[in-house]
């Protein structure tokens, strides 16, 4: 094993390889890069950060352990989101006093605002963003994943039906389209708060 070793910023398949191979470097690259971004992910499911934490280091070192048995995935990102969520649906299931998510329809999926998605000017920042908090908290529970997975996380929607268990593709154009043509009133209705001032 080489210390020291620069990866390529997008080659995951090659780290996996390592991975598999046993290099702890190639494995903690794929920590620091992914572990961020499945936490942002799991936190949507639940407010226990406690929960999420631990259940992403069972996750990552299960990972680890198992690596001579694992299939380099065709998008590794794709795998861990799939994975994670399925360790994290089985933990809320356990958990005595989160019952978030006892069955995959009666999760509580949070979609936030993201400081830089908008351009909200000072004096009407807390009016708009309000106006527009209290549309994506309209959207279903699916339509919220759907749309933090397409535009947080920057997937196709070949990953999002893969990710959520959804049977066809077409579903996950569905899922978004619909939360796209509730929000277009919203970001109208925003304009207006903006620029009625």
């Amino acid at each position: 094993m080489n210390t020291g070793t620069v990866y390529p910023q997008h080659d995951d398949r090659f780290l996996w390889d390592r991975l598999r191979e046993g290099d702890r470097e190639a494995f903690g690259e794929i920590y620091r890069r992914y572990f961020p971004p499945l936490f942002r992910y799991c936190s949507r499911f639940t407010q226990d950060a406690g929960l999420v934490k631990d259940t992403l280091q069972d996750f990552f070192t299960d990972l680890y352990l198992r690596r001579q048995a694992l299939q380099t995935p065709e998008k590794p990102k794709s795998y861990l989101l799939v994975s994670v969520r399925r360790k994290l649906v089985r933990a809320l299931g356990k958990a005595p006093r989160s019952r978030e998510l006892p069955d995959d329809e009666a999760h509580i999926f949070t979609l936030e605002l993201s400081p830089e998605s908008y351009l909200i000017t000072r004096q009407s920042a807390a009016l708009a963003e309000r106006h527009i908090q209290q549309t994506l908290d309209r959207l279903t529970l699916r339509q919220k994943e759907a749309v933090y997975l397409r535009f947080y996380e920057s997937l196709s929607y070949d990953e999002i039906a893969e990710i959520m268990q959804l049977k066809a593709v077409k579903y996950a154009r569905t899922l978004v389209y619909r939360a796209l043509t509730e929000l277009k009133p919203l970001l109208a209705g925003a304009e207006t708060l903006l620029y009625s001032r």
